[in-house]
């Protein structure tokens, strides 16, 4: 996963959760977020997962040097 390569489309959440782990995600949201990476100054990378009929539809990339408002997404 270090080239950014990310296959999660196609995949259900219980795919997910065996790859990914659970991370304080609730399950029957629609929206997962993971925290990827955290940079040499404190940046942090999160991964947000969006979920239509329990299947990975869109994976993003965010980087901030904060946490990320849900209801900003």
């Amino acid at each position: 996963m270090e080239n950014n390569d990310f296959n999660f489309p196609g995949m259900t959440k219980k795919e997910l959760l065996l790859k990914m782990g659970d991370e304080f995600n609730f399950y029957p949201d629609n929206i997962w977020i993971y925290l990827y990476r955290i940079g040499f100054f404190g940046r942090k990378t999160y991964l947000i997962i969006t979920f239509e009929n329990n299947i990975c539809v869109k994976v993003q990339t965010k980087k901030t040097y904060g946490k990320i408002d849900r209801s900003r997404l």
